[in-house]
């Protein structure tokens, strides 16, 4: 009787092990052919930019359309200005495409760019669910010019560089650092003179 109740156990165990495994092969294989679906469904977008420029406004027009040149309807699109260190956000936080694939976000008028006002828009698309991450750059005039100033030009001051610092400064520093080496050199000089003392002897 004790041997029929460890097999009936066993049996049982065994039973629950083999359904585990099967539900493990199958939920593997499902999560494996849906990465793969997704995968395969991801595409490349196509992204053309025109600039528009009337009075003191100035627009960046993008267009999105798919590889069979139709227009892509609520597809995120992020725009930059390219600084120094990083990107500046420009436009809304939110900038989606029209159902004529197009998006107008406005270029602020208080950038600096180069001295030649040149900066550089970045357009991107991020983590779509649908298209792949794509970067444009463009280069265009609608920066404010950076003014180099000679430093020959440049007047004394405390922010200044070291040659057009403030002639009071000058002074100060040169007095302090010719003191310090004043006192260094007579240590020396009289720690020589007690190297010469003889001793005396009795």
């Amino acid at each position: 009787m004790l041997n029929l109740i460890l097999y009936k156990m066993t049996s049982h165990y065994y039973f629950e092990n083999q359904v585990l495994k099967i539900l493990l092969i199958i939920g593997f294989i499902s999560i494996s052919n849906a990465v793969v679906y997704g995968q395969e469904e991801m595409q490349d977008a196509i992204i053309s930019l025109e600039f528009s420029e009337e009075n003191d406004s100035k627009t960046i027009i993008a267009t999105a359309e798919d590889q069979d040149r139709l227009p892509i309807e609520d597809l995120e699109l992020y725009f930059f200005v390219k600084r120094t260190f990083s990107l500046l956000p420009i436009g809304d936080a939110f900038n989606a495409t029209n159902e004529d694939g197009v998006i107008e976000v406005e270029f602020p008028n208080d950038l600096n760019g180069d001295v030649n006002g040149d900066v550089v828009i970045v357009v991107k698309i991020i983590e779509s669910d649908i298209y792949n991450d794509l970067t444009i750059e463009k280069t265009k005039n609608w920066g404010t010019p950076i003014v180099i100033e000679d430093p020959k030009d440049e007047k004394r001051s405390l922010w200044a560089a070291a040659a057009n610092a403030p002639m009071s400064l000058i002074f100060i520093v040169s007095a302090l650092i010719l003191s310090v080496w004043y006192i260094i050199c007579y240590i020396f000089y009289k720690l020589y003179k007690i190297s010469k003392i003889k001793p005396m002897y009795n």
